[in-house]
């Protein structure tokens, strides 16, 4: 685990939003799931978002499900907000990034949220 200079900027939308936030994101990683089948892909790729999910980019993380859409980005630091790094296990099966970590936010001993971040995913920002 690994302390980062950085704070994160918090924002909540309506869940018609969705596919606008998760067209900002740069070839973004995507996880989500319907009723009857899940999935992890790299891009839009012109297939619909299911109903419950996460897309990030390294410096933005979009999470949402049917209530609502929840955009997490990096921000200059803050001096009541702690960010804390960790590596995320990754099974072969699930087809994600060579690495993946997660980035925590911490203000006061409360979790803010949490951006997911690809490393080492060469050919993309």
């Amino acid at each position: 685990m690994a302390r980062l200079n950085e704070s994160v900027d918090v924002q909540d939308f309506p869940p018609e939003a969705l596919a606008a936030q998760v067209d900002l994101l740069d070839n973004p990683w995507i996880g989500d799931e319907g009723p009857l089948d899940a999935g992890f892909r790299h891009g839009r790729g012109g297939h619909p978002l299911r109903q419950r999910g996460l897309a990030f980019d390294r410096r933005t993380t979009v999470v949402w499900d049917e209530a609502g859409v929840q955009v997490l980005a990096a921000a200059p630091p803050s001096r009541d907000v702690t960010a804390w790094q960790s590596p995320v296990l990754l099974r072969d099966k699930v087809g994600g990034p060579p690495r993946l970590s997660r980035v925590d936010y911490l203000q006061r001993g409360s979790l803010l949220g949490s951006r997911y971040v690809p490393e080492g995913d060469q050919g993309h920002a």
